[in-house]
């Protein structure tokens, strides 16, 4: 994927335009799609390496390009604008961290090469035992409390402020930071040990 860094985003109406040509199949559309939303997707990359392994030796670069790689192979995807589709990224970027880890774990316990792929995203074991952590403190914490893991993926993984969640969510600011303070709390339980802080 060739893309400038140093584009300003178009406004959400040109965003939103994008995407439904995109997901009417115009390539055109999806490269200048991803070339507008670079800096959005790289920003919310750096989150998910922070989030997932503290120690900052996983590649924020290979991750939006392999999250760019997941979106065109993917069949019927349904935005709904520009927040829906960074909540999305956010998400993918996570599964694909997860993916790396759980595949470097497995490596590991066969006694196979770690792969270069792997090493891009996760470089050490350390960095798959914390992402694999908060994977499992996150299924745990949407099925024990769905709307507050909504909040998370939104405000710690996409990077949106509590206004913005509340705009997205259609509740009130106060729920979202009532959800968000509940939510956090039950993640650092679920995560102890691990060394991530959500806050």
């Amino acid at each position: 994927m060739r893309v400038s860094q140093n584009i300003n985003p178009p406004g959400s109406g040109d965003i939103t335009r994008l995407l439904d040509q995109w997901l009417a199949g115009n390539r055109e559309a999806e490269a200048a799609l991803f070339s507008a939303m670079y800096k959005a997707l790289y920003a919310i990359a750096l989150r998910c390496v922070r989030s997932e392994a503290p120690g900052g030796s996983l590649g924020p670069t290979a991750l939006v390009h392999e999250a760019y790689l997941r979106f065109t192979r993917a069949e019927n995807i349904n935005l709904n604008g520009r927040s829906h589709f960074l909540a999305l990224s956010a998400q993918v970027m996570r599964r694909i961290l997860v993916d790396r880890a759980r595949a470097r774990r497995a490596a590991r316990r066969d006694g196979q090469l770690v792969t270069e792929e792997m090493i891009d995203l996760v470089q050490t074991d350390r960095d798959a035992d914390r992402i694999l952590a908060v994977d499992r403190a996150m299924e745990t914490l949407s099925k024990d409390f769905p709307d507050g893991a909504k909040i998370v993926e939104l405000r710690w993984f996409a990077g949106y402020s509590e206004d913005e969640c509340a705009a997205i969510l259609s509740v009130s600011s106060r729920t979202v930071r009532r959800r968000w303070q509940v939510a956090r709390t039950r993640l650092k339980v679920l995560i102890d040990g691990t060394g991530t802080e959500f806050s």
